[in-house]
């Protein structure tokens, strides 16, 4: 199994200064925040990854080059960056796919055992959801009674919000024929002059025509999407203590 980190945005919500740096890039606790996600990966046994870099991209390859103790590290170069979407940096990555892939996106901070969830929930395609968080920016997530995604997105209407399991953590898991549709559908979006818009609306988007999607539920995950200032205060204040303390007390 692959992972796929897509990390080629800009950041554009965080202030000037920060923006000099891919928000992979910034620190917390003293290191940069993709280095967790490699962590991560690592202690789950992933062996190669597929980083999609954009902006700033040089930033992240010196930082990085091509292994991270025991993992192997590709680089795609999305030259769109600034005006496409997280689905075209997706499907940048194509060629590199194997097969079976874990999806990340690269300004997330959290538990290790939120990969560990998403290998050991017995889908092959599926999506990480946790508990609304009520930031104003979720991706909101609905399901049948077999957990099979039913409705997705930022802008779902009203009366399904309030039915919505949970919300969207940037993490999921793929297997090869699946992603091959998905990556068709991309292309003839693509075709059709739509470039930004994000991976999970085209995965569910095939979904509904091929085979369902399943959310994999995390309520208690301690977790955080770094997208503004605010976040990025909250990410080293309180959501990286706060792993930190769990990770002692279940290693002590």
């Amino acid at each position: 199994m692959q992972a796929v980190i897509l990390s080629a945005g800009i950041g554009a919500r965080l202030s000037t200064e920060k923006t000099s740096l891919p928000k992979g890039l910034l620190e917390i606790g003293g290191k940069p925040l993709l280095e967790y996600s490699l962590e991560a990966l690592s202690q789950n046994e992933i062996k190669d990854v597929i980083l999609v870099v954009g902006f700033q991209h040089e930033k992240i390859k010196n930082r990085f080059g091509s292994r991270y103790h025991d993992l192997k590290i590709e680089y795609v170069f999305n030259e769109k960056y600034a005006n496409s979407g997280s689905m075209y940096s997706f499907a940048m990555a194509q060629d590199l796919i194997e097969d079976e892939i874990l999806l990340l996106e690269s300004d997330l901070l959290y538990e290790p055992k939120a990969l560990n969830i998403l290998l050991n929930a017995g889908y092959k395609n599926c999506i990480l959801v946790t508990a609304l968080s009520g930031s104003g920016d979720e991706v909101y997530i609905c399901t049948n009674q077999r957990q099979e995604i039913t409705g997705l997105g930022k802008k779902i209407p009203e009366k399904h919000k309030k039915n919505a399991i949970g919300e969207l953590a940037g993490l999921s898991r793929f297997e090869g024929n699946f992603l091959d549709l998905v990556f068709k559908k991309s292309q003839k979006d693509i075709g059709d002059g739509k470039f930004n818009y994000h991976y999970e609306e085209c995965v569910f988007e095939t979904s509904k025509s091929t085979e369902p999607v399943f959310a994999v539920v995390a309520d208690d995950l301690v977790w955080l999407e770094i997208d503004t200032e605010k976040d990025l205060r909250k990410a080293r204040e309180q959501i990286y203590p706060k792993i930190r303390r769990l990770s002692a007390y279940k290693n002590g």
